[in-house]
Parts: C-alpha cells; structure tokens; sequence
C-alpha cells in the first residue's frame, strides 16, 4: 500500500507491538480529504491475549470512527498485518493543518490506552491565477508553441484557439511537450491551415487560444492569450500562361515567325489565389509593352532577338507570382533599303544626252532576310510633271535599264524608283528628269520664263544655282521642297517667343498653344500641328 507514513510506534506492555501511521491527501475543490491508514504489523512471538484493539480517529474535529475493532481479542498471534483504512475522509474548511487524533486502546479492565496527534497538511487551494499561458506567434500550417506556467504537477489542461470566425479544439494528440517541469510546461502545436481563410486581403491576424486547467478532474479556470498568425509565403497564386504569335499579315502568316513591327503576341492567363485570396491583377509584359487582363494581344512587336513574354499575377493580399512563357524568337525586319539609285536622260543607246527621249534608271535594293523567307523587288514609275503616273515596270536589282522612248525634250518627268518586299514593306526614291538645257525659254502666252531650262508653268523657275546681290522681297509664302520656311523654323513641339498676348498669325494654319516664360511682356506659344 502507497501513502505518506507519520508514524511507527511500539504499542501497550508485554509484549509489544508494532503499529504505523499514515495518510493520503488530495484537494476536492475547495475541500481537503485525508485517507487515514493503521497498520499493526504481525505477532508471532509472545501472545497477546485477552483484550481486543479498538480505534478512534477524528480529523479537523470530526469523528471518523470511534470504538473501531481494529483486532478481535483472539487470536493471540498473527502472521499477517492487520490493516485499517478510513476512506476518504472531507476536512470542510481546513485552513493552515488539520489536525489528526489517533487512539489505540484494548477493553475493560486494561490499562493499555493510548492517543497520538498529528498535524496534516493542509493543501494550497489554486486559483487561475497562478496559472500563465503565452501564445508564440506562428506561420500558418507550421508549428507554434504554448507556453504554460504552473504551481507543480497534478494539473491537466485544454486548448482552443480562434481566429475570425474560425475555431477549433487543439486535440490533446496535436500537443507535444517540447520542455516539462513542475513550474513550467511548452508545448508545440501545428497551426490550422484553414486558418488563412480569415485573411483574405492580409499576411497576417491575430487570434486567441484559451486553456482550461483541471485539478484533478474538477475545473480550475481559463485563460486566453493572442498569438499573431502570419500567412505562409508559399500562399502565392498559381499561375499558367499560353501565348501564340498573331500575324495579320499573309505573307508572313504562311512563314510561321514572329517578325519586328509586324506580328504581334495574344496571351491567355489562368491564375487561383491560395489560402482564401482572390486573384485582383494580371499584367503582361513582352517586348517592352505591358498589358493588364487575364488575355490581350500587343500591338506590333518593336524589337527583335529571343524574347520571353511574362505575366504577373497579384492576389488581394498584394502577393505575386510571376510565371515565363516560352521565349519567342523575334525575326529582325525592316523596310527595303535602296543601296544605290539613279535617273539620267539618254538617247536610245543609253548615251546621256539633256534631251534624250530616254531615260537611264538603275535600283539597287536589299532586305531582311527572315530565315530565307523574305526577298525584294525593284519597280519604277514616271510621269510628266504635275501629270498621271505611268504603270510600273520591274526592274532587275542593280542592273540598269531604259525607260520611255519619245519623251519630249522640252518637258520635265519625276521618276519614282521603288523597293517592294514580300512582307509589303516599300521603300522609294524620286528623280526629276529636267526638260534640254536652253538658257532661257519664254513660255508661250507670256506667263511663264525659265533660266536652264524650257518653262513648263506660269511661274518663273531656275534650274541652275542663284545668286542676287540686292535685297529680295516675298510678300507670298516661301517654300523650300513644298514646306513653308517658317513651319521648317518652327516644327511641331518648338517654342516661338513673341511681344504679344495673341497667337501668331500664319498663312500656312500652323496651331499655338500658349506656354508660361515667366518674364514679363514675352509671351511664349508651342506649335501644335
């Protein structure tokens, strides 16, 4: 038998005999009870005979048994321990001790009558406060840690924890006892993954886990205490991204590439938030142009080399996952380049001659290849100036060839040489071809002269360089190559300063809009268009 010993007596005359005292205790509430044992150990050598043993035992004041036959008066030896228990016994009240009394007498007519007293600890009642509880701070899905203190061993305890609207009870096979001492206990605990739910548009939330502490089965209290619950990094969306090349050009459709400044790129995205997000932003990038939707097509692809489109998805927590497509070889491209070019007057044998009915034209012309499947031909046009364009005639690449037979001497064509690639791309030269060289010519009806050449309008037109050594007026628009010189002074974007509040006046309707100088009396005007 287990208890706690107070005692170990010789008991009455000849002969003697052994008797121990001793005791368990246990709270019940805000009770003590006491469980009082007698042991008379075994006589197997002198008798004892005659009288029997009787007990009496009081606890805090109150009787538990009185005139208890602890041994018959026979027999007069045992070989066995005579044992006594009272059984729990409830000392109401007991503050500090309780006191025990003990008393061993035999019957009538002996004188063998004894009492011990004894103090019995009294217990220490608990209360909630000498229990703390600490929350760790923990990433969603990994552990997090309990921290409780305690007045010693003896206590068991419960855990819930909660978090928005979501709650649960810590399973007591979800703890484990990380570090155990009588003042302290730490457990670990895997936060829920469920928990990420609450927070759909945060990385982190605090939450409450309570503990209930029991005393042996009777509840001492609870207490709570926050823990900070942070979203995993790995809660990111998930993100799948398709893309293909768009060539609206037919040409380059049946060549199967992505080709610069002609084709362009569709995209398509699939993206799920995680742990309760929602997916809030798609932005895709390629070629230095960027896109915001789940789908979208650029515009024309501006740069070439091996490019790699990108989408990236933003959740409502601000977290993104960005995800590559597959790299696209971009095809460089350009338009024809003219190499070399020329238009000269000749006769029929292709000799120069200023009023030849010929004309010498010679196009020489290159472009991008494309993997070999680009190529380009050269073309050329002509007509009289100020007249309707001729058809076109091809021409091989770099090798002269004669056009017209029959040009009239005293008039000027404009001849346009021109590069055409498979793609569409043109690239074009002009030429004026000027009417026989005469150093002057008065047009019929007086309204027309030319210097170097025939007049072919009522104007008056120089073919040769000029040189005036006196002043020269224009009171009408002046042009150089079909463009007003102040438009060529002022091109779109530049800034005119001018003495006056209104815009200024121009016969060829350029736009103003006003700008800020900051000086006083100059007033600054932006041409527009």
């Amino acid at each position: 038998m287990s208890y706690t010993a107070l005692d170990s007596i010789q008991w009455g005359g000849t002969p003697k005999i052994g008797v121990s005292f001793g005791y368990d205790s246990r709270r019940s509430g805000g009770d003590m009870q006491y469980r009082i044992y007698v042991t008379v150990a075994p006589l197997t050598g002198a008798a004892y005979f005659g009288y029997p043993i009787y007990l009496t035992v009081y606890v805090d004041g109150d009787c538990v048994d009185s005139g208890y036959t602890l041994k018959q008066a026979s027999p007069s030896r045992w070989s066995g321990s005579i044992e006594y228990d009272s059984g729990w016994v409830t000392a109401a009240g007991a503050v500090g001790s309780a006191p025990l009394s003990i008393r061993l007498y035999s019957g009538s007519g002996s004188t063998r009558d004894d009492s011990y007293g004894y103090a019995l600890p009294v217990e220490r009642v608990e209360s909630i406060g000498d229990f703390t509880l600490t929350a760790g701070d923990a990433v969603i899905g990994q552990a997090g840690t309990l921290t409780v203190t305690r007045p010693g061993y003896g206590y068991s305890f419960a855990f819930r924890y909660a978090l928005g609207s979501a709650g649960g009870n810590i399973a007591a096979g979800d703890l484990k006892t990380v570090n155990s001492s009588s003042g302290r206990v730490v457990y670990q605990w895997t936060v829920p993954e469920a928990l990420a739910q609450q927070l759909p548009e945060s990385t982190w939330g605090t939450g409450t886990v309570t503990m209930q502490v029991y005393s042996g089965g009777t509840l001492v209290g609870s207490l709570s205490a926050p823990f900070t619950a942070y979203v995993p990094e790995t809660m990111r969306p998930e993100v799948t991204l398709e893309t293909a090349v768009v060539n609206d050009n037919a040409a380059v459709q049946g060549w199967g590439v992505c080709l610069q400044g002609v084709s362009r790129m569709q995209y398509t995205a699939e993206a799920t938030a995680m742990g309760g997000a929602s997916v809030q932003e798609y932005r895709f990038r390629f070629a230095g142009q960027e896109i915001t939707g789940a789908s979208g097509t650029t515009g024309a692809v501006g740069i070439s080399g091996m490019l790699t489109p990108v989408v990236t998805v933003t959740d409502s927590r601000g977290r993104t996952t960005t995800v590559s497509g597959t790299p696209v070889t971009v095809c460089e491209y350009h338009t024809p380049v003219i190499t070399a070019s020329g238009v000269v007057r000749c006769g029929a044998d292709g000799t120069e001659k200023d009023d030849g009915a010929y004309l010498k034209v010679r196009c020489a012309a290159s472009c991008s290849e494309v993997q070999g499947h680009n190529s380009v031909q050269v073309r050329a046009r002509m007509r009289p100036m100020g007249g309707q364009w001729s058809g076109y005639t091809e021409l091989l690449n770099g090798a002269e060839q004669l056009l017209g037979g029959g040009l009239s001497p005293t008039a000027s064509y404009e001849v346009e040489l021109s590069a055409v690639d498979a793609v569409g791309g043109v690239r074009t030269v002009r030429y004026t071809a000027s009417t026989s060289q005469v150093t002057m010519h008065l047009r019929s009806g007086g309204k027309g002269a030319a210097f170097g050449k025939y007049s072919e309008g009522e104007r008056l037109e120089c073919a040769w360089p000029a040189v005036f050594y006196g002043d020269v007026a224009v009171s009408g628009a002046l042009t150089v190559n079909g463009e007003t010189v102040e438009a060529l002074a002022y091109p779109v974007g530049s800034v005119r300063l001018t003495d006056s509040a209104a815009p200024p006046e121009t016969a060829d309707g350029l736009t103003w809009e006003s700008v800020e100088t900051g000086i006083a009396g100059v007033y600054g005007w932006r041409r527009t268009s």
